[in-house]
């Protein structure tokens, strides 16, 4: 009886922690996600070749950076967001596109970074490579206009990120 009691008082103590980590991913993952929705808007500006919209998109994704929970990261995430911080407010403060293209290609690398490292992104991203820029950045699918050169399929697919569910 008393091993019963104690496997019990066990088992209640292991859900409870399950429970909260959980609850921690799923609060924590729906601002990561908004983060990585704003960045692709971001990418998909700079492909249309869009200062302005780039301009805009970059605003939605600093506040949106703004809102994340960083005491729940390491120090080497709370970096990446500093980085991806500096690199989206400076997009948004200008519509000049080689300017924006600069920081996006920083921002991309940061974004990687953390997308890889918080492991929350709730759909599949493809890390593509722009071979005449030497250039890379993230995307929801493997085809498309690169946001560098403003060109339909001369990227190519270097990684898949899986979703995480």
């Amino acid at each position: 009886m008393k091993n019963f009691k104690n496997m019990a008082i066990l088992l209640f103590a292991v859900f409870a922690f399950v429970g909260r980590v959980i609850a921690q991913n799923n609060t924590f993952s729906k601002p990561v996600n908004t983060v990585i929705n704003n960045y692709l808007a971001l990418k998909d500006a700079l492909a249309g070749n869009d200062g302005d919209a780039a301009s805009a998109k970059a605003k939605l994704m600093l506040a949106s950076l703004n809102e994340l929970p960083v005491t729940n990261l390491s120090a080497t995430q709370k970096a990446l967001v500093t980085k991806l911080e500096y690199d989206s407010r400076h997009i948004s403060e200008v519509n000049r596109l080689p300017h924006q293209r600069e920081h996006f290609a920083s921002l991309s690398e940061n974004m990687y970074l953390l997308t890889k490292g918080l492991k929350l992104n709730q759909q599949v991203l493809y890390r593509q490579y722009c071979s005449m820029t030497k250039k890379y950045f993230l995307s929801e699918n493997d085809k498309g206009k690169d946001p560098y050169m403003g060109m339909s399929n001369c990227s190519k697919v270097t990684e898949t990120i899986t979703a995480v569910k």
